[in-house]
């Protein structure tokens, strides 16, 4: 009895070792396949400056996280902050959570996305979505999303938005409502 108890315990054991071992085997072979998510490269605490044909600084980006894709052709960024200049002078800035720059050269931000007024007694201070897309060549910008305008006294909300961030326009899609504040 004793005997046969052994050799049902050989046996367990030697399907339980084969069983784990093509296990293995199988998560091996498909490990190639979740690669080709992965970064080419990744980079920490970037900043990278666009200069324009005069060799001013015309754009600046800077990310806590960068990953390069290079099979999908597009950089993804973790908490980007995005500068645009104009005559070596800060524009706008721009953050958000997250970015993809795609070969276009087409920035879409996404999650908690502020767009900061950096000119000189603007008229419109500060934009909040939750999404924008940005280009680079026309330096405009679009959203579908929910907007917030802020300025000087006043508050408007709409949404979708196109905007020339050169020419300091806004056009809102859809206008929501406006709130003047009564400031003395």
């Amino acid at each position: 009895m004793i005997r046969q108890f052994l050799w049902l315990v050989l046996i367990v054991a030697a399907a339980a070792g084969f069983y784990s071992w093509q296990l293995l085997d199988q998560e091996q072979s498909s490990t190639p396949g979740n690669q080709d998510h992965q970064p080419d490269y990744v980079a920490v605490d970037l900043t990278r400056m666009i200069y324009d044909k005069e060799g001013h600084l015309s754009d600046l980006i800077r990310a806590q996280r960068m990953e390069h894709f290079e099979r999908f052709g597009f950089l993804q960024f973790d908490f980007p902050i995005y500068t645009i200049y104009q005559e070596k002078v800060p524009l706008w800035q721009v953050t958000s959570e997250q970015a993809v720059l795609y070969p276009d050269d087409k920035l879409i931000l996404e999650h908690r996305v502020e767009l900061r007024n950096m000119s000189a007694d603007p008229l419109f201070t500060r934009i909040e979505t939750n999404a924008v897309e940005l280009l680079f060549n026309t330096n405009s910008l679009q959203s579908n999303e929910q907007v917030r305008i802020f300025g000087l006294g006043f508050q408007i909300t709409g949404k979708g938005m196109l905007a020339d961030l050169n020419e300091q326009n806004i056009e809102l899609k859809q206008h929501t409502k406006t709130v003047y504040y009564n400031e003395k």
